[in-house]
């Protein structure tokens, strides 16, 4: 059955790249002037020909334009006129699919939901919110099921939708959309490496967010790639900004957790920054798991003895978890340093500006909170949602 299936799937496949070269011998006028394509058929079996020698990961694809899901990546598209490409004027956010089940998706919908209030930004299904929020769980359950993973990336956006080139949502329908993905392809391969080269970004190089637009998550995420574009031309992966007062903010899309040798997990407060779901669970894990009145340096503790250990006792890794200002210079000096960000993935930070931090390895904070993330995302909680 599955040798038929993948026979079908190839056949297909050809089928479909041996369209696309026939449609564009018949609508190719010259080597510079584009073909005019009016048939939809046409049209998809050019952009399915165009993506099929790459394999971009995406596995299902809500649209309320049209009202309906699609696995096939040639119908992946948002009109050209949706306002979150004419004007940016969009939010979004993600949850993980682990094991089958949405793992903490009403936290990431309470998130869209005020990113959206704070963006001015019409509900795509009427006016009340309890409403919105059951049909996109609803929806969003879909989309992962069409899928056919029980592992990957959720992301979806609500947008001020379609209808002109206007500057405001005068006149638009608003969109909601749902994609199913394999995950952000640097957070993949620093989880494949097991440990970042990290710098830090100045201000000076790439400018903070205004505070507004700090704290939701919007459409514009053009600071956030030129830090990490800053980040890669300097040796570093992601990057860590830095204010002109020489305090940590965030990372491109992660935020920043420094373990002190004092044994104190400290992160930067939100003032300014995204207030990331992933850095919350963390520091709600870190009480309850981590925190000791014996407090044990991390420096002697070794991560074998962490992987021994099981979710529901006390490690005396921390002798405290705080939210507060923290300096570029404690960070280089720190015992251990890492990023956090998609719900589950850790980033074990081993140099920061060419500095070693700690001994130069993952260490056993790392080590637990990767465990606690790892083990929370796996548990049949009733704050996760049975997808499948």
């Amino acid at each position: 059955m599955l040798d038929a299936a993948v026979g079908f799937a190839a056949g297909a496949a050809c089928a479909a790249a041996l369209y696309y070269v026939v449609a564009q011998r018949l609508t190719r006028r010259s080597d510079t002037e584009p073909a005019l394509v009016q048939d939809p058929e046409t049209w998809a079996a050019r952009h399915h020909g165009a993506r099929a020698s790459v394999d971009p990961g995406y596995y299902a694809f809500y649209s309320s334009v049209a009202g309906a899901i699609t696995t096939n990546v040639a119908l992946m598209a948002v009109p050209i006129d949706d306002h979150c490409i004419v004007r940016g004027h969009a939010v979004f956010d993600t949850c993980s699919l682990v094991g089958g089940r949405m793992y903490r998706l009403q936290i990431h919908l309470d998130r869209l939901f005020a990113s959206a209030k704070a963006a001015r930004l019409p509900l795509p299904f009427g006016d009340d919110e309890a409403a919105n929020r059951s049909r996109m769980t609803a929806i969003v359950r879909a989309t992962c099921k069409a899928s056919g993973k029980s592992d990957c990336d959720v992301r979806f956006w609500l947008t001020a939708g379609t209808g002109n080139l206007g500057v405001t949502p005068a006149g638009c329908r608003p969109s909601f959309f749902v994609l199913c993905f394999g995950g952000l392809p640097a957070l993949k391969t620093a989880a494949l490496d097991g440990s970042i080269a990290e710098v830090t970004i100045p201000e000076s190089v790439v400018p903070l967010k205004p505070p507004h637009l700090a704290q939701l998550k919007s459409n514009n995420y053009l600071l956030n790639a030129l830090t990490m574009m800053a980040a890669a031309e300097r040796g570093g992966t992601f990057g860590i900004g830095v204010t002109s007062s020489g305090y940590l903010t965030e990372s491109c899309v992660l935020n920043v957790i420094v373990v002190g040798k004092d044994g104190a997990l400290r992160t930067p407060p939100f003032e300014g920054i995204l207030c990331g779901t992933t850095v919350r669970r963390v520091f709600e894990l870190a009480r309850q798991h981590l925190v000791g009145s014996a407090v044990v340096g991390s420096a002697v503790v070794s991560s074998a003895v962490v992987g021994s250990a099981v979710v529901g006792s006390r490690w005396a890794l921390l002798s405290d978890v705080r939210q507060e200002p923290i300096r570029a210079d404690e960070a280089r000096d720190a015992a251990e340093l890492m990023l956090v960000a998609g719900d589950t993935h850790v980033c074990p930070i081993t140099t920061l500006d060419g500095h070693k931090i700690g001994n130069g390895k993952p260490g056993p904070v790392f080590a637990a909170l990767k465990r606690l993330l790892e083990e929370d995302a796996g548990a049949a909680s009733g704050e996760h949602i049975e997808a499948l």
